[in-house]
């Protein structure tokens, strides 16, 4: 018994010695990138949303934070805006971005602790004669020091993922507690609550969590021991009948039943759902090279260059990637079947139902490096266990350790360089665009942050075409080409049209300082957006373009000046684009500009044009509040607040707005008597 303790008690501080080298290493490899900018989706997520700006504790407040991000997925993903509003506040009510990538790192790093954790009971259940410890140490060190994880964690609006994941597996540690002790009571509810905790709470931060029920039966199928006893069998059929065959059969079934509303997300995309498939086949097999051979001249943000497979053989690559695919998955089946090399049927079926939400059939973009957060768990668990059983017999211990620790050095080595690079933006997208030239969004990034540095310039000008080139269905760069164009005729004395000096013939020429070159190449760019407008283009980015280019119009800022009716022609544009999804927010943009042109009836035309396609909006309202506001008018815009909470469908985040504007109201109506 004495005996017993002691060694219970030596594993314990061993686990808490592995625990802390974790934590460390993983502070260590991403200390470089702390002070690096807030990117791309940080932007509508986190700054630009005045929810996540906490003043205090208040449950209006806190309300308000967890309804910040209604728009970004089905379950609204509640828990990562709190956790981005408590970030606010604690950070003296600033947006400081170390505070923010802090905390995403100190996630990760409890990710790793628990991923540890997870393997040992893994291997514990399967192989007692394996070194539990030591192998499940260096799964969590090898996964946690990976560089294709730092998207994950230095891009803060991913915090949703790795959030995500730690409800995951923390869910999937409380279930293998329950499974490993089925005869002691209390089992089958750890199982219940570790899988429903998991999914329900971690799809609070993104929807991926609902994946965990199919990775738990992973696990069962082929790490964890069969049960004898048959009325603990019969409860566990019944726990993965109900968590895992019947919400796949609906799942299937509703969308067998009701297509549409699978289909219908492809009438935005360049791509079609076959097509999708196709690409992803050969995405998933690039996933996995990045993983075996993390090159960082590849690793990217934006990996919007990768080819879409138009066929089988378009490119040639991809009959062999469904090929493939459907050759690992059979021998992991078949291996499952048989009992036999279990790490390896693990491994792969990890890693592909991991992909089943991001990487198979809904009309998502094709590829993002955050998206192997999870599914490279298994992978790299695999390997792991796989390598050792390969030479366990025929090496020492030391030599094995010293194989993962050089493996655990060179993975840090490069996610410390890469998060070096991450460090400012500057070096980012200067590394962006050098590592993928033929990215649209690679391309476009560094010709804005050139842009911001040293002001409109032809180098910037030149990426910002190249990248209109290489997205035809993209009208967010045609927007800053105009802008770039416009702050060109608005701040620099250019000469007028000389005889030597042509006009262009299409919107990408070369660009020539010289006003009636530029003049004309303006009105050739903005043939092209209402070309691609007129055509299909991506809904999303097409309003949030023309909406920021509205409010530099609206705040007066000299590239914007003169911009007007261009916008108003492009708002048109895309409110007539069939299978626009944004088609209120577009009414909405073109009311305010038209309020900023001082056409006031056409603005109240459009503002109520878009709320009565979308009357529940909060959002509708409290912006025609505003102009009223604005117009001096409190007692209609208290009529509209009123109006708008009459409807009963106003959340915590419409309930802020109203009140911040009655505080406006309050403080002109105080100001007008005291007048």
């Amino acid at each position: 018994m004495k005996a017993l303790f002691q060694r219970g008690r030596k594993n314990t501080v061993l686990s808490i010695l592995i625990s802390l080298v974790l934590m460390i290493s993983v502070f260590v490899v991403y200390l470089p990138g702390k002070n690096g900018p807030f990117l791309a989706d940080d932007f509508p997520n986190i700054l630009d949303n005045n929810s996540i700006q906490m003043h205090s504790l208040s449950y209006s407040e806190l309300s308000a934070a967890w309804n910040a991000n209604n728009s970004s997925g089905p379950l609204k993903r509640s828990l990562a805006s709190l956790s981005f509003a408590l970030n606010y506040y604690l950070s003296d009510q600033q947006f400081n971005p170390i505070s923010f990538r802090i905390t995403n790192v100190l996630i990760h790093a409890v990710n790793a602790i628990l991923l540890f954790f997870c393997v040992r009971s893994l291997i514990c259940a399967h192989d007692k004669t394996a070194p539990a410890q030591a192998l499940a140490f260096w799964s969590a060190l090898i996964w946690a020091l990976h560089p294709l994880q730092l998207t994950s964690v230095l891009y803060v609006v991913q915090r949703m993922n790795s959030l995500a994941c730690f409800f995951m597996l923390l869910g999937f540690l409380v279930f293998l507690k329950g499974r490993m002790h089925l005869d002691k009571p209390g089992s089958y509810f750890l199982i219940w609550a570790g899988t429903l905790g998991g999914v329900i709470i971690g799809g609070m931060c993104k929807e991926n969590a609902l994946l965990l029920p199919l990775l738990i039966f992973v696990s069962e199928v082929t790490f964890l021991p069969s049960v004898n006893c048959s009325s603990m069998r019969g409860r566990l059929f019944a726990y993965y009948a109900i968590t895992v065959v019947i919400p796949v059969l609906t799942v299937i079934g509703y969308y067998s039943i009701f297509p549409q509303y699978l289909l219908q997300g492809y009438t935005i995309r360049n791509f079609t759902l076959t097509e999708r498939l196709l690409t992803e086949a050969r995405v998933l097999f690039y996933y996995l090279r990045l993983l075996f051979y993390p090159d960082n001249s590849e690793l990217s943000l934006a990996h919007d260059d990768f080819l879409v497979s138009r066929g089988l053989l378009s490119p040639k690559n991809t009959l062999l990637a469904v090929i493939g695919v459907f050759f690992l998955i059979g021998i992991a089946i078949k291996n499952t079947v048989r009992k036999g090399n279990a790490f390896i049927s693990f491994s792969v079926l990890w890693f592909f139902v991991g992909h089943l939400m991001e990487s198979s059939v809904f009309p998502l973009e094709l590829i993002y490096e955050h998206r192997n957060y999870i599914p490279s768990i298994g992978v790299v668990i695999g390997f792991v266990l796989t390598a050792y059983k390969l030479v366990e017999s025929r090496v020492s211990k030391q030599l094995i350790n010293g194989f993962y620790i050089s493996i655990a050095i060179s993975l840090a080595f490069a996610t410390y360089t890469r998060a070096a690079v991450w460090s400012n933006t500057n070096s980012f997208t200067y590394f962006e665009v050098r590592n993928h030239p033929e990215s649209m969004r690679a391309n476009s990034a560094y010709a804005k942050n050139l842009e911001l540095r040293i002001g409109a310039n032809p180098e910037s000008y030149s990426y910002l075409t190249k990248s209109s080139q290489l997205d035809l269905f993209e009208i967010s760069t045609l927007i800053d080409m105009f802008i770039e164009l416009n702050s060109f005729i608005h701040s620099s004395d250019l000469p007028k049209l000389s005889e030597n000096v042509g006009l262009p013939s299409r919107y990408d020429d070369p660009l020539v300082l010289n006003r009636g070159y530029i003049e004309s190449l303006m009105r050739l760019v903005n043939d092209e957006i209402i070309r691609r407008l007129s055509d299909k283009t991506f809904s999303l980015r097409t309003m949030t373009s023309i909406r920021s280019a509205s409010n530099c119009l609206i705040d007066q800022h000299q590239m914007c000046q003169g911009m007007g009716p261009n916008l108003l022609q492009w708002i048109d544009g895309a409110i007539n684009q069939r299978g626009f999804s944004h088609v209120p927010m577009m009414y909405l943009i073109q009311a305010k500009v038209n309020f900023f042109m001082g056409n006031q009836e056409k603005a109240w035309d459009g503002l109520n044009q878009a709320i009565s396609l979308y009357p529940t909006w909060m959002y509708l309202r409290a912006e025609k509040a505003h102009l009223y506001i604005v117009l001096n008018d409190l007692d209609k815009a208290e009529q509209t607040l009123q109006e708008a909470e009459a409807l009963g469908v106003a959340n915590g985040h419409d309930l802020k707005e109203f009140q911040k504007l009655r505080e406006i109201i309050s403080s002109l109506s105080s100001s007008s008597k005291g007048g």
